[in-house]
């Protein structure tokens, strides 16, 4: 019995897809369940985008997608080498990871309108493509996108939304494993459809207190997976980025 135990055991431990971020995979059994969509939500500076980058920049060898609705791709590696991530730079130019800014700064379009053409029109033609990709790696391609608040300002219609968050989520599922970030400040009525589509909501608050408790990461739903529930202590620290207490 303790043998099949620890296949079981094993065989789970297989479909976890690691964070890139030291100290969270514990919370979760060891990290999110690959191909799903995983929302990171919080007010600005509380580690939305280097969560992100964390996560494009795990495993160096398999293919990362970042997708930018607000930083180029300069403004990105500029804030990358300034916390002492390089790996991230590194993955880039050696091309196992590819950055699509879905903004122009010269179109009188918004982001969010550009960043909703990406994901309905454009993304869908190269799924096909992406998918013999990501058919070669554990969890296939990491996605990130950073953030997602312009595409849901875009579509005020809660049933309209829905739709299209649905498609997109349903397609970034087919690919890979997704960190979504969704910007806590525009109010959680903004975040509602995202928030019920996705398979983990993970919630990063900073306090501005001090001590340990200044900065937290609480896991509010991570779906098959018992978690922790109470918030755990996070911190950031020069060529790590945000980590997790250990307690």
């Amino acid at each position: 019995m303790q043998k099949l135990i620890g296949k079981m055991n094993n065989k789970h431990e297989n479909k976890r897809i690691v964070s890139g971020v030291p100290g969270f995979n514990r919370l979760v059994e060891g990290g999110f369940r690959e191909n799903s969509v995983n929302v990171v939500i919080a007010d600005p500076g509380c580690g939305k985008s280097t969560f992100c980058w964390q996560f494009c920049a795990e495993e160096p060898e398999a293919p990362a997608l970042y997708v930018s609705l607000e930083q180029n791709l300069d403004s990105v590696l500029r804030d990358c080498r300034d916390i002492g991530l390089n790996n991230f730079e590194d993955k880039y130019r050696r091309g196992r990871l590819q950055f699509q800014v879905a903004f122009s700064e010269d179109s009188d379009m918004t982001s969010g309108e550009i960043g909703l053409r990406f994901f309905m029109s454009e993304l869908p033609k190269y799924l096909e493509i992406i998918r013999e990709t990501a058919e070669h790696y554990h969890g296939g391609i990491r996605i990130a996108i950073d953030p997602l608040t312009p595409l849901l300002l875009e579509i005020p219609d809660l049933n309209q939304q829905r739709n299209a968050i649905n498609r997109i989520f349903t397609s970034l599922r087919k690919i890979g494993t997704a960190v979504v970030t969704i910007e806590k400040g525009f109010g959680e009525s903004l975040a509602k459809v995202p928030l019920f589509l996705a398979d983990s909501i993970l919630e990063l608050e900073h306090i501005g207190l001090g001590g340990i408790y200044n900065r937290t990461l609480r896991v509010r739903k991570f779906r098959g997976s018992a978690h922790a529930e109470t918030p755990q202590p996070i911190h950031f620290e020069t060529g790590k980025g945000l980590s997790v207490y250990e307690i």
